[in-house]
């Protein structure tokens, strides 16, 4: 059988003989995963996010007033214009962050509280199960670097086929509506 021939009725492109491993299988096609519907978009992605980092702003500074971190303070004016000083670095928002967003996305259901309120998910772009807790980290982590540029990395699910931030790219995971992929149901649609 020629190269560029279909194969024998029933048989996929895959199936065709001499087709090179790396080879895409059809050009353009979409790429693998849930549908494009399934995937959260940017508002409910924006509001769940608002709840959880409104909830561990709170936590951070209970947790700061119990260990005598004082929150920072905005630079305070002179006389004659702003007068810029160093801050300490919101320490225990960063841990309390860290270990939030780990935890939550590392459980079964792969959802923070606000997640959770607003009906998504996250899981890993191949199985289709939660994340483990070292890319969960890692992806927490980047969260913080995706901010950094005017927040960039997160607008950047505006342009990704798969509406994925930096984070998601970093970490290999997608963020998924729960009534497309509710916890329980790993790697299955609801459909």
């Amino acid at each position: 059988m020629a190269e560029d021939q279909p194969g024998p009725p029933g048989s996929s492109y895959e199936d065709r003989p001499g087709r090179h491993p790396t080879e895409p299988l059809g050009g353009s096609a979409p790429p693998p995963g849930p549908p494009p519907e399934a995937l959260a978009g940017f508002w409910r992605r924006l509001a769940a996010a608002f709840l959880d980092w409104l909830l561990v702003g709170i936590l951070a500074a209970a947790i700061g007033e119990l260990f005598g971190v004082e929150p920072p303070t905005p630079p305070s004016t002179g006389g004659d214009g702003v007068n810029f000083q160093f801050q300490p670095a919101p320490g225990p928002f960063i841990l309390v962050e860290l270990a939030y967003f780990t935890y939550f996305h590392a459980t079964s259901a792969g959802q923070s509280i606000g997640n959770k309120i607003l009906g998504i998910r996250v899981l890993d772009t191949i199985t289709g199960r939660s994340l483990p807790y070292a890319r969960a980290f890692v992806r927490a982590l980047m969260s913080n670097l995706s901010a950094l540029p005017c927040f960039l990395g997160f607008f950047w699910m505006l342009w990704d086929p798969r509406k994925r931030t930096w984070h998601d790219i970093v970490a290999d995971s997608l963020v998924v509506r729960t009534t497309f992929y509710p916890p329980g149901e790993f790697g299955r649609p609801a459909r």
